[in-house]
């Protein structure tokens, strides 16, 4: 069945947003490469085998600005938001929106802070902060674990790594989310001014920071990002600004997003095994599966954009030079073909760490090992204090606005204290 003769997908429909995965079998079924009908030059690429080998292929797929990653400010809004950007630095592409030479020199860089070593380093950190969130559950209380659990774990944690004062927490979240509100989603033109005062203030925070940081250095991740090496040209403000707002972004998003659903995969085992909480407390290798195979099952990141650089026919499909392909990450770690009843939540899945929720080639998540960290750390405090995260309404449970970032936004649980 060719793509013009199954039922449209529409991205942008709050049925895909609530659950994409029925039209994702569907499209890998009959239309792996699939333009989306209502923008031209946008294609959603769902298999696994085809969106790894787009992902090996970064002089084909160019991760700088495809123009479908974002949406843009409406009309009656765009003069304003200039004048908010005007003061502000520009958009300077990092690690997310880059290739080579530039991606490589930005990448040595970071990677010198998210070594084996380096997240020893962060490990203590991130522990302690969930022993906080833990510690203040109360025993039979209806909490939002979204507000409670999932949101302050990775904020305070990379807040902490970074070396970022606990008088932005709030701050934090906020910024993360307005650096993501135009990510596979359509904002109102009031959301739009909102977005851009935000990311504005986070610059001019961050700047302050940074400038401190160069003429007092601490041990924190900052201090590492403003000194170069020898031989070496130190980043500026207008870049690292874009560096550690992507960090930031990367620190919190996914942990966010994809412990959400970590718990409610446990609330579902827990019919069926009424001490898996004690499993996860007790089985360090349990509790990493289950950190896995829910970052397997949520990919947060649902995928990502890149940029067609030629024209090209890709599995039967062609892609004019200029168009924007999506990978879809989430579609691809429900590939039958890949992962065995795929749709099922199994911790003890053997190939799980296939998943392509971090991405795989020059562009994988630079920041997949504190993710992990962050996860495991939660399922340990929390399972050392609870028995059960008792979903309060499974059917109430609803997501965000956009295809690229999928998150609950809020999750009613009942406090089964020990």
């Amino acid at each position: 069945m060719s793509s013009a003769t199954i039922p449209a997908v529409n991205p942008h429909d709050d049925s895909f947003y609530q659950n994409p995965f029925p039209s994702y079998s569907m499209l890998r079924a009959e239309a792996p490469v699939y333009e989306i009908p209502d923008t031209p030059g946008l294609f959603f690429v769902t298999t696994w085998p085809y969106v790894r080998e787009a992902l090996m292929d970064p002089g084909l797929f160019s991760n700088l600005m495809p123009h479908a990653r974002r949406t843009e400010p409406p009309a009656e809004v765009a003069e304003a938001v200039a004048e908010i950007r005007s003061k502000g630095y520009p958009y300077t592409p990092a690690l997310g929106n880059n290739d080579a030479p530039e991606h490589t020199r930005y990448r040595k860089l970071v990677n010198r802070s998210f070594t084996v070593r380096s997240l020893n380093w962060m490990e203590p950190l991130v522990d302690e902060v969930a022993d906080q969130i833990a510690g203040r559950l109360v025993d039979d209380e209806v909490i939002d674990a979204v507000e409670n659990i999932t949101v302050p774990l990775p904020v305070w944690a990379i807040m902490r790594i970074l070396g970022i004062e606990d008088k932005y927490r709030d701050d934090l979240r906020r910024w993360s989310d307005s650096s993501n509100a135009s990510l596979g989603g359509k904002l109102t033109a009031d959301r739009w001014i909102d977005v851009e005062n935000d990311i504005l203030e986070f610059q001019t925070v961050i700047c302050e920071i940074l400038d401190d940081r160069r003429a007092n250095p601490r041990e924190d991740l900052l201090s590492q990002l403003v000194t170069a090496e020898e031989g070496e040209t130190p980043l500026t403000n207008q870049e690292l600004v874009w560096l550690v707002r992507e960090l930031i972004v990367a620190g919190n998003e996914t942990t966010i997003r994809s412990f959400g659903e970590i718990i409610c995969h446990l609330d579902k085992m827990r019919a069926e095994d009424p001490a898996v909480w004690d499993r996860v407390r007790d089985d360090a290798k349990f509790r990493a599966g289950v950190v896995e195979e829910g970052i397997r099952m949520a990919a947060p990141v649902m995928g990502l954009w890149r940029r067609v650089t030629r024209d090209v026919d890709f599995h039967g499909v062609h892609l004019p030079a200029e168009s924007t392909v999506f990978l879809a990450y989430s579609s691809a770690n429900r590939d039958e073909s890949v992962f065995a009843d795929a749709d099922t939540f199994d911790p003890l899945r053997e190939n799980v760490k296939e998943h392509l929720s971090f991405g795989h080639g020059i562009h994988v998540c630079v920041g997949a090992g504190l993710a992990r960290i962050e996860s495991n750390s939660a399922l340990r405090a929390l399972a050392e204090q609870i028995t059960a995260l008792e979903v309060v309404d499974p059917s109430s449970l609803r997501y965000g606005p956009s295809y690229g970032l999928r998150g609950l936004l809020e999750l009613p649980v009942r406090v089964a204290h020990r």
